[in-house]
C-alpha cells in the first residue's frame, strides 16, 4: 500500500490584537468672629523639619535621553519580524520626547505610499490599525475618526479625541493590517517606545481638597505642607497648616515668585527682612484673619503694593487649607518659575518665620535668610514634587 504524505500549513494571524476677596471684609468659607480667641503661642523653638511628602513618579524612568518636545527624524522604535512589506519609519512625537502638549497630534510616516482606507484610527477599544496607549495597551486612548493623509499617502495625522492626560507616557502601535497602495501588508506590527505628555492640573479654588500627593511640598515645620500646581492658564499655590485656621491678624502666609527685574532682598515685615537666593519680582501674602490678601511687586522704588489684582475666585480658606491662584500672564508667562513659600508672624517682640518650602531653606526662628528655592519647569513632564530644590 502506497503511503500518502500530508502537508499542513499553519497560519498565525496577528491581531491589532472660603473665598477671601481682599478688598473688603472676611468672606471666607468659614465664619471667623473678630472676638474669637486666636492662637498667638507659636514657639519657633518647637518647630520640626521632619515632614516628608509622598511623590508620584510619572514619565520615563531614564531621563538621560530626554529631548525637547517636537518631531524627530529618527525612527520611533523597532519593528519586529520580517520587513518584506512597507515599514513605519517615524512617529511624532518622537520616542523619549517629554513635555508634549496635551493637544498634540500623532503622525505616522511609512516607507512608501499606503492605502488610506487601511489606516484607521482606534476608537479606544485597542482594535484599530493605529492605537495610542498609556498602559502598554491594556487600554487605549480614543482617536478622532478622521485620519489626514499627507506627502503622497506616506504620512498620516491622527488626533487624540480627548487630548493627552497629564504627565503620562504614551506608546503608538500600528498593526499589520495597514497595507501599502499596491496591497502589500505592513512588514511587521510596529510599537514605539513612547513619549511623555506635559504635567498639568487645574485646582478649583473652593476649599475642597483636590490636590494630588505629588503637589504637596515638605516644609521646615512638622504638620505644615505647601502646595503648588499649574495648568495652561494659572499657577495654583496653597498652604495646609493649623496656623491658617487660627484667625490671627499677626500671622501671614507668604509666597515669593521670581521674575526679570526682581530683587534678592525680601519684603520688610516689621523687623524681619530675608535675603533671597533668587531674584524675586512678586510677593503674595495672605493674613490669617482672612481679611487681607495683597501683592507687592519689586521695581525702581523697591517693593510696592500693586502687582496683579486679587479677584473673586482667586483665594479661598477652608479650615487649615488655604488656596490661591495667579494667572500665568500676571507672572509674565514664565517657562521656568522660581518660587518660595513660608509663614511669618510680625507681632512686636514676638516675630518668627516657619514652614519654609523648600524645607531646607532655613531653620525656623527669627528673621532667617532663605538658602533654597524651587525652580519649576512649567513646560516639562515632572510633577511639582519631582523637582529638586535649588541651588
Amino acid at each position: 500500500m502506497a503511503s500518502v504524505a500530508a502537508w499542513v500549513l499553519g497560519l498565525v494571524g496577528c491581531a491589532g490584537g472660603d473665598s477671601g476677596r481682599q478688598t473688603g471684609g472676611d468672606t471666607g468659607g468659614d465664619d471667623i468672629s473678630s472676638e474669637e480667641v486666636t492662637n498667638d503661642t507659636i514657639d519657633p523653638s518647637t518647630f520640626s523639619s521632619s515632614l516628608a511628602t509622598e511623590t508620584a513618579s510619572s514619565g520615563p524612568s531614564d531621563t538621560s535621553a530626554e529631548t525637547t518636545a517636537g518631531s524627530s527624524s529618527d525612527p520611533s522604535g523597532p519593528s519586529t519580524g520580517s520587513v518584506d512589506g512597507p515599514t513605519v519609519v517615524m512617529v511624532t512625537p518622537a520616542d523619549e520626547t517629554t513635555g508634549v502638549d496635551p493637544d498634540a497630534t500623532i503622525t505616522v510616516t511609512f516607507s512608501e505610499a499606503m492605502d488610506p482606507a487601511s489606516i484607521t484610527a482606534d476608537d479606544g477599544a485597542c482594535r484599530g490599525v493605529v492605537q495610542l496607549s498609556a498602559d502598554d495597551f491594556a487600554s487605549c486612548a480614543p482617536l478622532s475618526a478622521s485620519v489626514d493623509p499627507e506627502d503622497g499617502d506616506t504620512t498620516f495625522t491622527l488626533t487624540p479625541a480627548a487630548g493627552l492626560e497629564s504627565a503620562s507616557t504614551y506608546r503608538v502601535r500600528v498593526t499589520a493590517s495597514a497595507t501599502a497602495a499596491d496591497g502589500a501588508p505592513l512588514g511587521a506590527e510596529f510599537t514605539s517606545d513612547g513619549f511623555t505628555s506635559r504635567y498639568f492640573h487645574t485646582i478649583e479654588v473652593d476649599g475642597v481638597d483636590d490636590w494630588n500627593g505629588d503637589e504637596g511640598l515638605a516644609t521646615s515645620t512638622d504638620g505644615h505642607v505647601a502646595h503648588i500646581a499649574w495648568d495652561d492658564s494659572y499657577v495654583y499655590v496653597g498652604m495646609r497648616s493649623p496656623d491658617v485656621a487660627i484667625a490671627n491678624g499677626s500671622v501671614w502666609v507668604v509666597f515669593y515668585f521670581g521674575g526679570d527685574g526682581g530683587s534678592t532682598e525680601g519684603v520688610l515685615a516689621n523687623t524681619q527682612q530675608p535675603s533671597l537666593p533668587f531674584d524675586a519680582r512678586w510677593h503674595l501674602r495672605w493674613r490669617a484673619d482672612n481679611i487681607l490678601t495683597e501683592v507687592l511687586e519689586y521695581g525702581d522704588a523697591g517693593w510696592m503694593t500693586g502687582g496683579w489684582e486679587i479677584g473673586l475666585g482667586d483665594v479661598y480658606r477652608q479650615g487649615e487649607l488655604l488656596e490661591l491662584r495667579i494667572a500665568r500672564s500676571d507672572l509674565a508667562d514664565p517657562d521656568i518659575l522660581e518660587f518660595h513659600a513660608g509663614i511669618q508672624r510680625d507681632a512686636m517682640l514676638d516675630e518668627a518665620s516657619w514652614a519654609a518650602s523648600p524645607e531646607g531653606s532655613y531653620v525656623d526662628g527669627y528673621n532667617p535668610d532663605y538658602d533654597q528655592f524651587w525652580s519649576f519647569d512649567l513646560l516639562g513632564s515632572d510633577s511639582p514634587a519631582q523637582h529638586v530644590p535649588q541651588p
